[in-house]
């Protein structure tokens, strides 16, 4: 069953990448001179972004795609042409235009972002180049796992199995965190999408075990999180600490890795990523 792309969930996507190009343009004003002559000025620039997140209109990916293509056709030398382009990818993407996803991508160069990557590695699956597409996977596990190796708050290490590496990650714990405290990301060798073990106090798994059993203080629960499936595996025992859990996160891990996911769900109208990817690549959460 192919997901389907939320018109909210869309439009948040849309607006990281219009943020990110702003941001661009802020900075690259100063690099460029007032006497260089411009087919495209700052004004050009500012009317896509405001396009392209403006609530008085229906943000098909249809319109994004036009209106972004538009930009990018007249301002191929703007400094937001990166980020244009994976605004255009994703908008390709969502309208089931593998091919031109592609290209969009690769006209935006190296991609920093997790879900630009995901979009890409999908739609590089879509047109049958399996090859660039977990060259571009190994890529954006080496950017996830260098942010997390410098992050003050987490811990990080890896370990090699027959057929991938498994990533421990341990997060410090923040009340009222709820995001993951613990996670095991397996990675293949060869094809296939990453995969997570993980812990996290879930505020609906909570709310549930309230109404059911009057409380739960220790609400860390077992979840397995795949490309296009995601998984309760139980409650953890309280007594329990995320490093005792190690050996049996390892062999979960290791057993998909021996068979892993290597599929992408295509429609006609849409190339469908990861579902949850910041749950596929756990980051700490943003304060």
């Amino acid at each position: 069953m192919t997901v389907k792309t939320l018109f909210t969930k869309r439009v948040r996507r849309y607006f990281g990448a219009a943020i990110a190009a702003a941001v661009t343009t802020f900075v690259g004003m100063e690099a460029l001179s007032r006497a260089e002559a411009q087919t495209c000025s700052l004004q050009d620039a500012t009317r896509w972004q405001v396009a392209i997140t403006n609530s008085d209109v229906e943000l098909t990916p249809e319109f994004i795609r036009f209106a972004t293509e538009s930009f990018l056709k007249a301002c191929p030398d703007r400094p937001e042409f990166s980020s244009a382009s994976r605004v255009a990818g994703i908008a390709a993407a969502d309208m089931g235009d593998a091919s031109g996803a592609v290209r969009h991508f690769r006209n935006a160069g190296p991609m920093r972002d997790t879900l630009s990557n995901f979009y890409a590695i999908a739609a590089h699956l879509a047109v049958d180049e399996d090859v660039a597409a977990w060259r571009l996977r190994d890529q954006l596990i080496t950017t996830w796992y260098n942010r997390l190796d410098r992050h003050p708050m987490v811990s990080i290490s890896r370990v090699a199995l027959d057929n991938g590496t498994v990533y421990q990650v341990h997060f410090a714990a923040a009340a009222g965190d709820v995001g993951p405290r613990a996670a095991w990301v397996g990675v293949p060798t060869g094809p296939g999408w990453p995969a997570t073990i993980s812990f996290s106090r879930s505020p609906f798994q909570l709310a549930l075990r309230q109404i059911s059993q009057g409380g739960d203080e220790d609400g860390r629960y077992i979840e397995l999180n795949r490309c296009y499936d995601r998984r309760s595996l139980g409650r953890l025992d309280p007594r329990l600490a995320s490093v005792d859990f190690d050996g049996a996160a390892q062999a979960g891990l290791a057993a998909y890795l021996a068979d892993p996911d290597v599929q992408v769900q295509v429609s006609e109208r849409a190339v469908s990523p990861c579902v949850l990817h910041g749950r596929l690549l756990p980051m700490p959460k943003s304060r």
